[in-house]
């Protein structure tokens, strides 16, 4: 290939992953997820002049690469070393799609255009496999960009987060098509060719199916919510100039619980990661402080903790290397005015309370990958101010609460990381939660780069319309808010400021079609690649194949002035 097509290409791929990691971000609170229907064009396009696997990998890679590096700013900004260690290494991730999609089209003995459609089936697969099964990567580019418009996922309900990939391709596809027939033909005679009339039909359809399901989503969903609740989500900020102050989480989110209750007397209130400094499990004056300010509030609090567990003897590797006889782990915990009255009034202790352990723990913060068998990597840690070594949690039973009007409602909670894996919770325990709470926080991030803040809210948005389950997301430092079961954002609070709000949300007890088959779209896709990969190449007559190359050279592609 000549330098001249090369350097072409190799920019086609280039603003490709640029348009896509644009789509996830938002520049001057401007979200330009509005660029996916053509994010994929710049790159079919240089694939379709390339023949070789080790061409096509290199324009993969700089789709990638470019996609991620935006994508992932909040993270790399601050971790510059790691987070393009990070990038570069889920870029090589990102190829194998496409050169799964080389091996197919050869296999099919086909160079035309509609072929692309066939990494509609690879992505989710591949996507499910690398974030669910191997890495725990969450390689979800098109979902995360796509969720800044909520009428448009609503059909995740049946597919999950990885029908988006296929979607945004297709269309992708069909738009490429539409691009390639208008140059084919005289705008004057567009209005009579068929070839333009049935792909733009088809186009249009394909776009519209999204908001077709929207539309009977917002018509018949709503008569199977049983009730709604008042709830409270508290931001409480954190010392940026002091990170160690653990007490100016604890004091702010106090402050802002008396002024919530006092106003709005909330059903429930949520705190966010870790507002708790201690374990009211092991500190018996901390379970007594608590208790006896959620008995004077008489409303239930949500919230994260650190928890330690005792380590079994002889002692894990991990734990003879830290010198730690315990294991330590990020929580999630309900504490209610009931609890309250039994631990005041007849000295009940807390080591029974229900607890949810975090299950997805953020690689090289909270722990390093293999350490529980090679201890020396937890030198690996980066240094966020956490270093605690957390071991991961299972997915856990429902926390109830009782409403201001004595209802039972049973929640199902998620800790930061948690959110952006759909498989952390199972079936039977998101079948009986009313709701889900989110505790998180952002401090890590700054108040400079938003990026990954923005992320955790779209991620929130896809959990849950996937689930059909209202939000309650609390942060410490933003953002925080509520979704209803149409991932619709209410009452959201600014990131980087002190502050609480309050909205009435809908509840919905039950499974959506999606969490009852979790696996269910990826598999139907592989299944029907491995169909392809099996069916009968077409054969190449020799003459024919000639004489399409000789038709090619007389009648070169019209180029534009």
């Amino acid at each position: 290939m000549k330098k001249s097509n090369s350097l072409k290409t190799i920019s086609a791929a280039l603003l490709s992953g640029l348009m896509l990691g644009l789509s996830v971000n938002h520049i001057g609170g401007v979200s330009f997820a509005f660029l996916l229907p053509v994010c994929m064009l710049g790159i079919f396009s240089a694939l379709e002049k390339l023949d070789t696997l080790k061409s096509w990998l290199l324009h993969a890679f700089v789709f990638s690469f470019t996609a991620l590096s935006l994508a992932l700013l909040g993270f790399t900004w601050i971790e510059l070393l790691a987070g393009k260690i990070m990038v570069t290494l889920i870029s090589f991730l990102y190829t194998l799609p496409f050169a799964m999609l080389w091996f197919l089209r050869k296999r099919l003995r086909t160079e035309s255009t509609r072929s692309f459609a066939l990494l509609a089936l690879i992505w989710p697969p591949v996507a499910w496999f690398v974030t669910e099964k191997l890495f725990a990567v969450p390689i979800t580019l098109f979902s995360n960009g796509l969720a800044n418009y909520p009428v448009f996922i609503q059909f995740i309900d049946l597919t999950g987060y990885t029908g988006i990939s296929a979607w945004v391709i297709v269309l992708n596809v069909f738009i490429l098509l539409v691009y390639k027939s208008i140059r084919q033909n005289r705008l004057a005679e567009l209005t009579g060719s068929k070839d333009f009339l049935k792909l733009s039909g088809a186009a249009m359809l394909w776009f519209t199916l999204p908001l077709l399901y929207a539309w009977y989503s917002y018509t018949a969903l709503p008569a199977t919510f049983q009730g709604y609740v008042t709830a409270t989500v508290i931001q409480p900020g954190y010392p940026q100039d002091d990170p160690e102050r653990e007490e100016f989480q604890i004091d702010v989110a106090l402050a802002l619980t008396d002024s919530a209750v006092a106003q709005t007397r909330p059903d429930i209130v949520v705190w966010p990661e870790a507002a708790l400094p201690s374990s009211v499990r092991t500190d018996e004056n901390a379970l007594l402080f608590m208790a006896d300010r959620v008995l004077r509030w008489q409303t239930p609090v949500a919230t994260g903790m650190m928890d330690m567990e005792q380590a079994p003897t002889p002692l894990p590797p991990l734990q003879q290397y830290l010198n730690r006889d315990y294991f330590y782990y990020n929580t999630a915990a309900m504490i209610t005015p009931q609890l309250g009255w039994r631990v005041i009034m007849e000295n009940q202790r807390a080591d029974a309370l229900n607890v949810y352990r975090k299950v997805n723990l953020m690689p090289f913060t909270e722990y390093v990958p293999f350490s529980d068998r090679f201890p020396f990597l937890s030198r690996l840690v980066l240094e966020f101010g956490e270093n605690n070594h957390f071991k991961a949690g299972a997915s856990g039973t429902t926390m109830t609460f009782l409403t201001q009007d004595e209802r039972i409602v049973h929640i199902i909670p998620y800790i930061c990381w948690d959110i952006l894996f759909a498989s952390t919770h199972k079936a039977e325990n998101l079948q009986r939660a009313h709701l889900i709470t989110t505790h998180t926080s952002g401090r890590l991030f700054g108040d400079d780069i938003k990026t990954s803040l923005i992320g955790i809210k779209n991620y929130a948005r896809l959990r849950s319309v996937e689930a059909r389950k209202s939000m309650l997301k609390s942060s410490t430092t933003g953002y925080s808010f509520f979704t209803n079961p149409f991932g619709e954002v209410l009452g959201m609070i600014e990131p980087f400021t002190e502050n609480y709000s309050t909205e009435r949300v809908p509840l919905n007890q039950g499974l959506s079609l999606y969490s009852r088959f979790p696996n269910g779209f990826p598999v139907l896709c592989l299944l029907a690649l491995i169909v392809l990969t099996l069916y009968p190449a077409k054969k190449i007559n020799p003459k024919s194949h000639d004489h399409q190359k000789k038709q090619k050279k007389q009648h070169p592609r019209k180029t534009s002035k």
